[in-house]
């Protein structure tokens, strides 16, 4: 039975939550495959028994599908994965998974970091959490189904239920967003959406899920291990209440999970936020908090101004505070011990795109005179 965070709500009628999970333990293992590995090579396969995949290029698959009116499977591995190793094993020897791909699919093998997975990823905003990552699209190359898989997904019924999930418009993850809109709380599935969004780079809706998922909660759960890692793996805003309360209590995290697992969940998310679309509408106050989170978490001032400077000084010079940006600029250049021609003058022209204020442009003169050296 799946666990509930709220045993008043009702299960999704005709959904089959995609974590493969029927306890918190289960769910748990299902998550933190969630940083398996990034890093075998998907050699050709040895033996007819199992998965045929297309020999060529990734665009001819494509049209492959077309002329054969299918889907393609596309698997994402890398090369040194160990557990696409394993996959690669079970995909090239069972009958059973191979005769369904055949018949369903067209199949395709695509290394993450070849040119031709870094091109496809950068297309279809893929951003691969770990490897191998299950993908399915249409013949017109529209993405229908993705989710993650390890080593306890790597049996027939699993790669055999995704299969059937990826074929229903039901179940497969282009179906979710619907649902999400009209409203849907199971827990299960707003965790499995908001992993899925991350995947898509859907920042908009990873916030919505995960804000919706932590409204079901109550405050004593925040800080259960299931929502630990929801915090080192799903959740990319620091305004999320499970960051805040995350924030709010860093020593007794620390002391449950240990101070470096917990001060880098902490820095992924404030650097998710800082480097988000989200950020130049960001208030002056917003930085300041995030100073004050990244002190807590122990990086140091001058990593904490170089990571804040150009972000937090575009909005001073937006919002009309031209001095008080040129101060925050003039500080953290004196820090540096080398200014080279190419920094001065990109820092000539960032400011000077911003601000005309005499004064602020006379405090940074001497920078941009750094471009004449």
């Amino acid at each position: 039975m799946l666990p509930k965070y709220n045993q008043t709500l009702k299960p999704v009628p005709t959904f089959t939550i995609p974590l493969m999970v029927c306890s918190m333990k289960k769910i748990l293992a299902s998550l933190l495959l969630l940083g398996l590995c990034l890093p075998l090579v998907a050699q050709q396969k040895t033996t007819p028994q199992g998965i045929h995949f297309f020999k060529g290029s990734l665009k001819e698959a494509f049209a492959f599908a077309q002329k054969q009116n299918k889907p393609l499977f596309v698997e994402i591995y890398a090369i040194g994965c160990h557990h696409c190793e394993n996959f690669k094993k079970t995909f090239d020897s069972n009958a059973a998974i191979g005769d369904f791909y055949d018949k369903n699919f067209v199949n395709y093998q695509l290394e993450v970091n070849s040119a031709e997975g870094m091109k496809f990823r950068e297309k279809h905003n893929i951003y691969v959490v770990s490897t191998p990552l299950m993908t399915f699209w249409d013949k017109n190359e529209n993405l229908l189904h993705i989710q993650t898989a390890g080593d306890e997904q790597n049996n027939q019924a699993y790669l055999l239920a995704m299969g059937r999930k990826a074929l229903d418009p039901q179940q497969q993850s282009a179906a979710w967003k619907k649902l999400f809109q009209a409203g849907e709380q199971d827990p299960n599935f707003l965790i499995e959406y908001a992993y899925t969004c991350r995947m898509i780079c859907d920042t908009v809706d990873n916030i919505a899920a995960m804000n919706r998922y932590v409204s079901l909660l109550t405050p004593e759960r925040y800080n259960d291990a299931i929502n630990f890692v929801l915090l080192q793996k799903v959740i990319m805003d620091d305004d999320n209440p499970l960051f805040l309360h995350l924030m709010q209590n860093l020593v007794v995290y620390q002391q449950k999970y240990g101070s470096e697992v917990v001060n880098s969940a902490a820095e992924n998310i404030m650097m998710y936020s800082l480097f988000s679309s989200r950020s130049p509408r960001f208030s002056l106050e917003k930085f300041q908090q995030m100073r004050q989170n990244l002190r807590k978490i122990g990086i140091p001032e001058k990593s904490i101004q170089a990571r804040l400077v150009w972000i937090e000084s575009a909005v001073m010079f937006r919002t009309g505070h031209e001095l008080e940006a040129a101060q925050l600029i003039n500080s953290f250049c004196k820090g540096i011990s080398d200014i080279n021609k190419q920094d001065a003058t990109y820092i000539e022209s960032f400011v000077k795109n911003k601000t005309q204020n005499q004064e602020a442009l006379a405090l940074l003169d001497w920078i941009f005179k750094l471009k004449n050296k």
